[in-house]
């Protein structure tokens, strides 16, 4: 019974009435009569099904589960006599300003919980903060203090590094390269959400061959919803999951032809 209520609600409303009104139009359309009606109401057919499985978890998970990775143990040779290691936090999103507060800036949901996840584990390590990536918004120096903020308030109190230049992951690693080289940082903790992260190691090491890299991914999007019969369904979420692992794939791929 609760999986016919839910499978009513999803159907009743966006996106599942599309699908409800679509996909007998499509069947209309290939008993009209005549070779082009079939192949037209074949075509439509075919479009529906590829929109239909762009909007269920089910592929929403077998297409990020493809790009995530897990987090490692964390290296515990991280002081200056071992291992100099610098922890990045790649930025994702940008900023959003906040209503009614004058020049007052928010970081993007990615962008914040990659900051999060990257000042906690710096701190863990003992070691140096790099955010790469964005621009400010609003009066001057609003991006940098809600970044400052964000990271006091994450308890880490050691040296931060802000790199506002880039604008993409190449550009990114070439930023980060010249930090890396310039304080000779032997190991770089790599903080992203776990869909872009295998692009980001991938970018890292042929920008910066002779240094160390450990992923620290967060936002797993493959495993937010469990796999019942509810996931051949549709969703809103898992269209734009699949809109976001497919644009990753397509990245990576660019990267890999073309640096």
């Amino acid at each position: 019974m609760f999986f016919l209520y839910k499978l009513a609600g999803g159907l009743a409303t966006p996106p599942g009435c599309f699908f409800v009104l679509l996909i007998p139009l499509s069947f209309w359309a290939a008993r009209r009569g005549g070779p082009g009606s079939r192949w037209a109401g074949t075509a439509l057919f075919v479009l529906i099904a590829i929109m239909y499985a762009l909007f269920m978890p089910v592929t929403a998970e077998f297409l990020m589960s493809r790009l995530e990775v897990g987090r490692p143990v964390l290296p515990t040779d991280t002081d200056a006599e071992k291992i100099p290691t610098l922890v990045v936090v790649l930025a994702g999103g940008g900023t959003h300003p906040v209503p009614a507060s004058g020049s007052e800036i928010e970081l993007a949901e990615q962008s914040f919980q990659r900051l999060v996840e990257g000042a906690r584990v710096a701190r863990l390590l003992g070691c140096p903060l790099l955010y790469s990536g964005g621009y400010d918004e609003g009066s001057p120096g609003a991006y940098e203090n809600a970044i400052r903020k964000i990271v006091a308030d994450t308890n880490f109190d050691g040296e931060l590094f802000l790199e506002t230049l880039s604008r993409t992951s190449l550009e990114n690693m070439k930023e980060i390269s010249k930090i890396v080289e310039m304080r000779n940082f032997k190991r770089v903790v790599i903080s992203t959400t776990a869909y872009h992260m295998k692009r980001a190691l991938w970018t890292a090491a042929q920008t910066m061959p002779d240094v160390e890299f450990v992923a620290w991914p967060s936002g797993w999007r493959s495993t937010r919803d469990r796999l019942t019969v509810g996931a051949f369904g549709v969703s809103a979420r898992a269209f734009l999951d699949n809109c976001t692992a497919l644009r990753e794939f397509v990245g990576l791929l660019a990267y890999k032809l073309l640096t």
